[in-house]
């Protein structure tokens, strides 16, 4: 039978709330939010650092602050996926084709699923505002003399309302809400059984409001992993502790967890820069199976307290640079002289601010497998990653037991800590930014991508249809260079748009209707070749009466060469004012030319002439053959324009021909008349809907922006599609192109493989990321980001350069909410499905 466990690592007694009670004192549990500073610029960082500083000394002494790496609920992920349209049959049966994606994100193999780190916040609330202070320790045991019941009613309402009086002293930045019983249970059985305990973090709503002591079960602590050892009479020499669980009988059940704990005692002396002082989140990019967790335990005291025991410091040195004058080297004389004036300019810097506060902190790592040999390979990695920074652990021999407590609120009094413990002002420690995150995306919506700002995969969601009710812009642009996927992704969110129930309206420039292949299988998803198809594109049809003549004037006139200034001008707007429309019964644009021809002196009329010219071509048809049937947008959820025909002049031609240096074929211009009015069509269709979610989506938009009209109905959309509950996605290979709009208001983005490392650096600063604060970026977004497979090691079918399935839309994401993510995009959950989406040509037999 396993000896009995010491007392000093018992689970709580009870909780009530989210107050925990335990045989040294009471604590309070809360969940707080990590700071998005993932790839920000400086001053967010320093900001960051501001909030920190400012929770550090709102804190009071002996508080502890976690970071648990936490399996996410799959069940949840499935859920938050179908959303709030579990009405759409297809998009149900749709959702339940991502469940291996959700349950192995990376296809590794290992079906450990998404994880995230949770942070954790835990105060003492028996001892007074200051915690565990001189004090506030002589305040609870004030109580303890008069026999105060800590768990009466009066107890805990004391207790919650100064736990509510700290917590709102912090700053809202980091969204500290109150943990649950479930929720603490959880805790106390994920550092128990650290690295094999998987369950996620219950939902806020879940569990009883009170736990008993025996929920929470009781655990044998074996130093050195004894009873594993293959000779029992010869001691075991592993730098672990094996945990396992006690039944009532005090026998050992469940799973086994190993431990190591890693005591950090050894920064550098003078600092680390952002971003890399946020040495703890290396702990995340630890390529391993164990799971890696941490805790500070964060002592303060006031100026004054900090400042006496500096003085006392800096006359122990003197004495000793006095006493040791004779004997001490040169070393030792420049260690002493060193150790003196760093205590000097700390105690300056406790004189500087009132406010300051000494915060002596000890951080702790702990990690845990289901094996020793996992563990020493995750131990080396954690070294080399801290290495990088100056930042040492130590690791010995017996004391993981006993570190253990640190990380059990409770036994945390009798745990060795005050041998690690760092003093620093509360500034000096918000530099090495303990609560970051990397979340990105939204709480709901279309599986996007893989978060890989870590080693730990996330997935990311992405929910357009609910941008405009979190009043945020609903522009998106996707940037990429060809092959690096950024059209399939596309493809695939705009499928998954229409099965939850949006309007979708894409401009496909290609010459083999990519876009109709992927939308082939969306059940009211028509494609039109307006150069072919029979239908009127007429202006004085397809729009409002308000708005006819001015959309007519717009793409009619520059298609027949007339000045925005001209007398020509004058006439046609006269011409197709409302009234003059209505008294000469003008509904149609063959209507307006027979109207001209009635005047008097018809062949002197400038613009009769040009209009008839352009009506005669076969070309125009589409604007002026009074015998079509007109485009309604509304008739078709899902609609493709299929623009290959058109004749449409590059980017460059168009520039150049507005600026008055070139002359356009009349073809071209016809067909910029009729992609603009299409283009101003669906916009205004889409505005009128605000109650259904509509996109307008522009594959290789640079002639799109490149043409004023266009441009301006663009950049319309992204300034005020938010009010219409409409977005737009501009998809292109140079982010320049969306420059000629004004990009400033498109919030989203979706960078895609680009090898040019200028236009690489270029993109990634038009995205918000520093291409001098962080090289490393552009390096990894240059040469790592979909590469190219040129080994020669693969088989001889194997075709050097292609890339690995495993590596396919690798890329960066800027959510709404202005966070920045390292991605790999998902393709389709079926082959089918990717048969649609996939552009890449047939190999030949």
């Amino acid at each position: 039978m396993p000896p009995r466990v010491d007392r000093s690592f018992d689970p709580p007694q009870k909780v009530i709330g989210n107050l925990r009670y335990t045989r040294t004192g009471v604590y309070a549990d809360y969940l707080i939010h990590g700071l998005p500073l993932t790839m920000r610029p400086l001053p967010v960082w320093e900001r960051g650092a501001r909030l920190t500083r400012n929770l550090g000394r709102n804190l009071p002494s002996g508080s502890q602050l976690f970071g648990l790496l936490a399996c996410e609920d799959q069940d949840r992920i499935l859920s938050n996926i179908l959303g709030r349209h579990d009405d759409k049959p297809a998009w149900v049966s749709h959702c339940r084709r991502w469940e291996p994606m959700v349950a192995d994100p990376l296809q590794t193999g290992h079906h450990t699923g998404p994880q995230q780190r949770v942070h954790w916040l835990t105060i003492p609330v028996d001892s007074g505002r200051l915690g565990r202070t001189v004090t506030g320790k002589a305040e609870k045991l004030g109580k303890w003399i008069i026999g105060r019941d800590p768990d009466s009613e009066a107890s805990v309402a004391a207790y919650t309302q100064l736990a509510h009086e700290i917590i709102a002293a912090l700053p809202d930045e980091f969204h500290t809400t109150a943990a649950t019983p479930a929720q603490i249970r959880w805790h106390h059985r994920h550092i128990a059984l650290r690295g094999v305990f998987t369950a996620p973090l219950p939902h806020p709503f879940e569990g009883p409001h009170t736990l008993p002591g025996s929920a929470f079960g009781r655990w044998h602590f074996d130093e050195g992993a004894n009873l594993d050892r293959q000779l029992r009479w010869w001691p075991s020499r592993h730098s672990v502790v094996r945990i396992q669980e006690l039944d009532e009988h005090a026998n050992l059940v469940g799973p086994v967890s190993y431990q190591a704990m890693l005591a950090v005692d050894q920064f550098p002396a003078r600092g680390v820069r952002f971003p890399k002082a946020a040495y703890l989140r290396a702990l995340d990019n630890v390529d391993t199976l164990a799971t890696i967790d941490w805790v500070q335990h964060l002592n303060l005291r006031t100026p004054d307290q900090a400042l006496a025991a500096n003085r006392r410091n800096a006359k122990n040195i003197e004495d000793q640079q006095r006493q040791r004058a004779a004997k001490r080297d040169a070393a030792d004389a420049e260690d002493l002289a060193n150790k003196l004036d760093a205590t000097l300019d700390y105690s300056s810097e406790l004189n500087a601010n009132p406010t300051e506060r000494e915060l002596d902190g000890t951080p702790v790592i702990a990690v845990g497998a289901a094996s020793i040999e996992v563990i020493e390979d995750a131990v080396k990695q954690i070294r080399q990653e801290l290495d990088s920074v100056a930042i040492a652990f130590s690791r010995r021999r017996g004391s993981h037991r006993a570190l253990w407590k640190a990380f059990n609120p409770g036994s945390e009094t009798t745990s060795p800590l005050d041998e690690y413990r760092n003093p620093t002002t509360a500034h000096r420690w918000a530099r090495f930014m303990p609560l970051t995150s990397d979340e990105c995306g939204n709480s709901t919506g279309s599986p996007l991508a893989v978060n890989q700002n870590t080693m730990r995969p996330r997935i990311i969601l992405h929910d357009p249809e609910g941008t405009a009710r979190r009043n945020h812009n609903t522009g998106l642009g996707i940037v990429g260079e060809p092959g690096g996927g950024k059209s399939n992704r596309a493809k695939l969110s705009a499928a998954e748009l229409a099965l939850r129930g949006a309007q979708v309206r894409v401009f496909d420039p290609g010459k083999h209707a990519e876009w109709a292949k992927a939308l082939r299988t969306i059940p009211d998803a028509h494609a039109f070749d307006p150069t072919q198809a029979d239908i009127s594109l007429d202006p004085l049809v397809i729009f409002p009466d308000e708005e006819a003549a001015s959309k007519a004037a717009d793409h009619i006139l520059p298609l027949i060469g007339v000045n925005p200034l001209s007398v020509m001008r004058a006439q046609f707007e006269v011409a197709l004012r409302p009234d003059n429309r209505e008294r000469n019964g003008i509904r149609r644009m063959r209507d307006l030319i027979e109207y001209l021809r009635a005047q008097p002196n018809p062949h002197d009329n400038e613009l009769l002439l040009r209009l008839e010219a352009a009506a005669a071509s076969h070309y125009t048809q589409a604007l002026f053959d009074p015998h079509r049937k007109p485009y309604l947008t509304a008739d078709s959820q899902v609609t493709i324009w299929l623009t290959r025909n058109l004749a449409l002049p590059d980017a460059d031609d168009i520039r150049a021909a507005v600026n008055g240096g070139l002359d356009l074929q009349p073809r071209q211009l016809a067909a910029m008349a009729i992609y603009g009015l299409l283009v101003d069509l669906e916009q205004q269709q889409l505005f009128a809907r605000p109650d259904q979610f509509g996109t307008i989506i522009f594959e290789e938009c640079a002639e799109l922006l490149a043409y004023p009209p266009g441009a301006r109905a663009a950049h319309r959309v992204t300034t005020q599609g938010r009010k219409h509950n409409t977005g737009i996605w501009l998809i292109t290979q140079d982010f320049h192109h969306l420059q000629r709009m004004g990009s400033e208001f498109i919030t989203q983005k979706w960078l895609f493989r680009i090898t040019n490392e200028t236009l690489a650096e270029q993109t990634l600063e038009w995205a918000g990321i520093d291409p001098e604060l962080y090289p490393d970026v552009v390096q990894s977004y240059v040469e790592d980001t979909s590469p190219a497979n040129t080994s020669l090691t693969a088989g001889d079918e194997d075709e050097i350069g292609y890339v690995e399935p495993h590596r396919r839309g690798e890329g960066f994401i800027v959510d709404e909410f202005r966070r920045h993510a390292r991605a790999k995009f998902f393709g389709a959950p079926t082959p089918q499905l990717a048969a649609d989406l996939d552009s890449t040509p047939p190999v030949a037999a």
